[in-house]
Formats: C-alpha cells, sequence, structure tokens
C-alpha cells in the first residue's frame, strides 16, 4: 500500500460505536438482501432499525437485483437447475407484496439487469438469439426483447446513462473485452477502451460525467474512470493501490466512490474516494472480508456485508465509516445488500 492515509478513521475508528436505535430508525429506507436462512436463496428486506420481512418464496434460488426507480419493484433473477444445467428468469418482484411478474421463459443466460432511470425499460445479458446479447426490454410478461448487440464473441454487462440516451457494455469482439457505449436503441456505437487485457463492468455516474470500469490492464485489477467520450482515463486509486480493486459504488449525488480491494488471507476492504480525485479514505479495517457496498438514498449510509462475528451478514454504518452496526443476525449466510428508497 502506497502513502493512504486514514486520518484516525480506516475501519470507522471513530469512538462513537454503533448507531443508536433512535438514529437507526430515521434513516430513511430499507435493504433488500439474500438471505440462505431458508435451507435456498430468497430475497428478504430489513429495515434500519432490524425489522425483516421475507420478499420471495419460490422453489428456485431468488438473487435479488436493482430496484426500480420508484422504489415500488425488484428485479430478481430467479435461478434452477435441471439435469445439470442452469437457468435464469428475470422477474420484477412488487415489494408491497403480489406474485412476481416474469419477463421470459427460463434461459441459460438472463443477467446483469439494469433499469432506465424512468423505469420504463430494462437492460440485461441475454442468450436468447445468440451466446450472449445486450438487450432491451420491457417490464411486462412476454413482450419481446430488442437486441442491441449482435456479436458472435458475446457483449455483456449494460450500464444506462442516467438521462436514459445511452447504453455502455463489454464487447469481446476483438478477443479481449473492451468498453462501448450506443445509443438506447443499439445504434452509433463507439469504442472507448482499446488494451490487449480485459476492461469490464462499466457503470455511469450519477450526472453521466464518468464511466468507471474495472481492468488487469496493469497485472492485477484496478479501477478506472474514463468520460463517456473516451478521454481523461486514470485510475481511481491514484498511487494509493492497496490490492485487487472491486464493486464500485458511486455516492447519489456522484461526487464519491466507494469500493472494495482485496487483501491477503481472503480479506476485504471498503475505501471511499472523491470522483474528481483525492486519497482513498479506508472505511474499514482490512482485518475481516467487508465487501458488496450499498449507499443508502441519501447518501449519509451504506449498507455493505461482513463476516467478522463468524457469520456473513448485513452491516450498516456512517458513509465516514463511522458507526458499524450489525444489521441482520440469523445464522445462515445474508448478502447482497441493496437500498430501497421510501417514496
Amino acid at each position: 500500500m502506497l502513502g493512504v492515509g486514514c486520518s484516525g478513521r480506516c475501519g470507522g475508528a471513530s469512538g462513537a460505536g454503533p448507531l443508536s436505535k433512535e438514529e437507526a430508525r430515521a434513516i430513511p429506507g430499507a435493504v433488500v438482501f439474500l438471505s440462505e436462512r431458508a435451507g435456498q436463496k430468497d430475497v428478504w428486506q430489513v429495515s434500519p432499525d432490524g425489522a425483516e420481512t421475507q420478499i420471495t418464496r419460490g422453489p428456485e434460488d431468488d438473487y435479488p437485483g436493482p430496484v426500480s426507480p420508484d422504489g415500488k419493484s425488484l428485479l430478481v433473477v430467479a435461478v434452477r437447475e435441471v439435469d445439470g444445467l442452469q437457468f435464469q428468469q428475470l422477474r420484477v418482484q412488487p415489494l408491497a407484496g403480489g406474485d412476481a411478474v416474469p419477463l421470459h421463459a427460463p434461459r441459460a443466460r438472463a443477467r446483469n439487469a439494469v433499469w432506465a432511470p424512468d423505469g420504463s425499460w430494462l437492460s440485461a445479458e441475454s442468450d436468447a438469439q445468440g451466446f450472449s446479447d445486450v438487450v432491451r426490454l420491457e417490464p411486462r410478461a412476454d413482450v419481446p426483447e430488442v437486441r442491441l448487440t449482435q456479436v458472435k464473441e458475446g457483449c455483456f454487462e449494460p450500464s444506462i446513462s442516467p438521462d436514459g440516451q445511452e447504453v455502455a457494455f463489454v464487447c469481446s469482439r476483438e478477443g479481449d473485452p473492451e468498453i462501448y457505449v450506443a445509443k438506447a436503441d443499439g445504434t452509433n456505437e463507439r469504442r472507448l477502451t482499446a488494451f490487449h487485457r480485459e476492461d469490464r463492468a462499466p457503470m455511469w455516474s450519477p450526472d453521466g460525467k464518468w464511466i468507471v470500469f474495472i481492468s488487469d490492464r496493469e497485472s492485477r485489477e484496478r479501477l478506472y474512470l474514463i468520460r463517456p467520450d473516451g478521454s481523461d482515463l486514470r485510475a481511481v486509486s491514484g498511487e494509493s493501490f492497496s490490492g485487487d480493486e472491486r464493486e464500485p459504488v458511486f455516492s447519489p449525488d456522484g461526487k464519491h466512490l466507494v469500493y472494495v480491494s482485496r487483501e491477503p488471507e481472503a480479506r476485504a476492504r471498503l475505501w471511499r474516494v472523491p470522483v474528481e480525485g483525492g486519497v482513498p479514505v479506508a472505511l474499514t479495517d482490512g482485518q475481516r472480508r467487508d465487501d458488496m457496498p450499498a449507499w443508502s438514498p441519501d447518501g449519509k449510509y451504506l449498507a455493505f456485508v461482513s463476516e467478522r462475528e463468524g457469520n456473513t451478514d448485513v452491516y450498516l454504518m456512517r458513509a465516514d465509516g463511522s458507526g458499524q452496526t450489525r444489521l441482520t443476525t440469523a445464522k445462515e449466510p445474508d448478502w447482497l445488500p441493496r437500498w430501497v428508497a421510501r417514496r
């Protein structure tokens, strides 16, 4: 690790202890997460003060996807295995209760779905017409999807711009994954990166000024920022690299990134860095596995997953790393948190 300063705040060591019940009750929104407590993978919801509700109960394993922009629905990836083959199905699950709406028949590839900002359409990976296409689909049953890419080597991991006009994605058409951007109808494609290693997992900033992605161009996984026109490429952590970097999430105002660095002995640590540049600040102490960060809708708190007390559970903390508080307590693993805004 080079020149990383924590200013006495690494691991939330502010001396303030966990969040008080009064502060937790005042936090807006709730957290949906994946739990294995019922012997399979189901989606549950927990409020910041710890009240839990089970969301899905299907016979398949259900993985929580992104929450709809209006906060009323959750995209779920239902996964089942038949004769050794895995089948996936995207479903829109109302969070207030009711049956989920399947968007297509089960298939081998239906993943990495994202909502358009107005909630009127989605983009995802699909093998319905090829190996792996980026497609556009509607959040209603039995509406034919539209291919945005048609590349035999495959395209992956779409991310829709905050104005809904463009989609960033990964394609391997020239032998290694590169970052591309196209209009929301798949036209006017342009390539942003060109390097003989893997560039993947693009994500737009909330203001549309940046795209963050993961690259192993230095023979280690690092996060990079690039402008949507392909300019101003730079490493997020600058000279402060600290182990392979992954799982970046922009703050709701787009001013900060929180990300995960892999540490020795299967440990992982959360960091926060200004998008415009600066020294990363450690939010957790790196003594265990802390990962899967998710910003609260107001940008004041983070949910994350930790194994610090012997189980895999969802935790909560302030955005500066202080007030780290265990939110779920089941013996079985709870993970993959995603915030729901109360509206």
